[in-house]
């Protein structure tokens, strides 16, 4: 009973821990990391990762990748819908697997290039209101085998990296909207048309209020 008060424990702490760095900061490389390093050592596993998509091209590329292995797995690039991470990261759909080896969707490049074997894994999406950004997992249990609560724990994480990066995505919008105000009030006083003169000032207050509110510093207000 102890046991599992101290792994539930240990589970909401994790949680309250990101949650709080997701709402203290925009540095969302942070947020992914300590997500995956709570993943991993709160299912007990050996390796975890979370893998997102390039919007660019389509391919899934290891952001974060944890365990004897993680390196060499930074380095490689998966296909649209290859492997269980990209059948998960296009269908959107949670999945444990007991035997990755014998499983038809796994990658077994992975395996090769990495010199890691994969035994089994648990594999979640990572969805954002408007989609599917990619997927977190974590590999090879310890002790016993994935079940279901170690997937919720990773479902729940995995939503916490979705809320830091739109966080983070609507902070550059507003940023953006910032710049494109400042262009436009440079314009507005390029042309030095007494009429506009209160409008300007008005638009120059506003934009510097906007500015200190996405944190910018003096220099970049200026």
């Amino acid at each position: 009973m102890n046991e599992v008060s101290d792994k539930k424990l240990a589970q909401l702490n994790a949680l309250m821990e990101l949650t709080a760095l997701v709402n203290s900061t925009l540095d969302t490389h942070e947020v992914r990391k300590r997500a995956i390093e709570a993943a991993t050592r709160l299912v007990n596993a050996e390796a975890g990762s979370l893998i997102l998509k390039d919007k660019e091209n389509n391919e899934l590329f290891f952001e974060v990748a944890l365990g004897d292995k993680g390196e060499k797995v930074k380095e490689m690039r998966l296909k649209k819908g290859e492997g269980i991470a990209g059948w998960v990261a296009e269908k959107g759909e949670p999945v444990i697997v007991h035997d990755v080896q014998s499983d038809p969707r796994f990658f077994r490049g992975a395996d090769d290039k990495s010199k890691f074997f994969t035994r089994d894994m648990i594999c979640v999406p990572v969805k954002t209101k408007q989609e599917i950004i990619g997927a977190l997992q974590t590999i090879n249990k310890k002790a016993g085998n994935f079940d279901n609560e170690d997937m919720e724990i990773l479902c729940a994480l995995a939503n916490q990296v979705a809320v830091a990066i739109e966080n983070a995505n609507l902070y550059q919008e507003l940023k953006d909207t910032f710049y494109e105000t400042a262009q436009a009030l440079a314009e507005t006083i390029e042309k030095r048309d007494p009429y506009t003169g209160g409008h300007t000032k008005r638009v120059m207050n506003y934009s510097l209020a906007i500015g200190r509110m996405l944190g910018l510093n003096r220099a970049e207000l200026e």
